[in-house]
């Protein structure tokens, strides 16, 4: 199958952010009176802010303070990627492979714009993609395709002649649900049966989507 254009996902796919994320999670909890764990981690894997609010406050109470919890996670965050600069194996092969080639690439993450922005400065890729859609930017989050639908429209391309690129599960519902190849590349979480259905391909890295744009 020949692709017109790739989708990438940002966080756990492209940048090894989700264990990031998972120790500050967990080390802010007990400022906030709560244990975070896998299974609250679960509920924020691959969805917008607002969906993330709505899942807290409903495990935690309605006046639950989501919003102050992800400041101070996200204020590390932001320092952590500056510092480290946390790419996944095969992110810079795969994005040379695809300017080679002249494949248009579009970054399709549910977090903000402006921290989608930071990340892709402070990691040196920002030049790599023609198009970023944000959470912030579409009204459903992932699961629904919204957000795959809105870039595969930002690089004029046909859904179905596009590859979507995952680690999460909700990802990977959305990039299917949208009509693309959906393509995962665990992280943290491993493929379960509904996921492998789901799945046009899965792969253990970055690199290992270069053999399948060669056909």
């Amino acid at each position: 199958m020949k692709f017109d254009a790739l989708l990438f996902d940002m966080d756990g796919l492209m940048f090894d952010t989700e264990r990031l994320a998972d120790e500050l999670f967990a080390a802010a909890a007990p400022q906030f009176g709560i244990t975070i764990g896998p299974g609250e981690m679960a509920l924020l894997r691959g969805v917008s802010h607002a969906a993330g609010r709505a899942a807290f406050q409903a495990r935690f109470g309605a006046d639950f303070p989501y919003d102050r919890l992800t400041d101070r996670v996200h204020e590390g965050l932001l320092r952590r990627v500056a510092q480290e600069r946390p790419l996944k194996p095969g992110l810079l092969e795969l994005l040379a492979f695809c300017r080679a080639r002249q494949l248009p690439c579009a970054v399709a993450s549910s977090s903000s714009r402006s921290i989608v922005e930071y990340y892709l400065r402070e990691t040196g890729v920002a030049d790599c993609f023609e198009a970023v859609v944000c959470g912030d930017q579409v009204a459903r989050s992932k699961p629904a395709p919204d957000i795959y639908l809105a870039a595969a429209a930002a690089l004029g391309a046909q859904p179905a002649r596009c590859m979507v690129l995952e680690d999460s599960y909700n990802g990977m519902r959305a990039g299917a649900a949208a009509g693309c190849a959906a393509v995962m590349v665990p992280d943290i979480d491993p493929p379960t049966d509904e996921i492998r259905a789901l799945a046009w391909r899965i792969v253990p890295t970055l690199a290992d989507v270069i053999p399948l744009l060669e056909g």
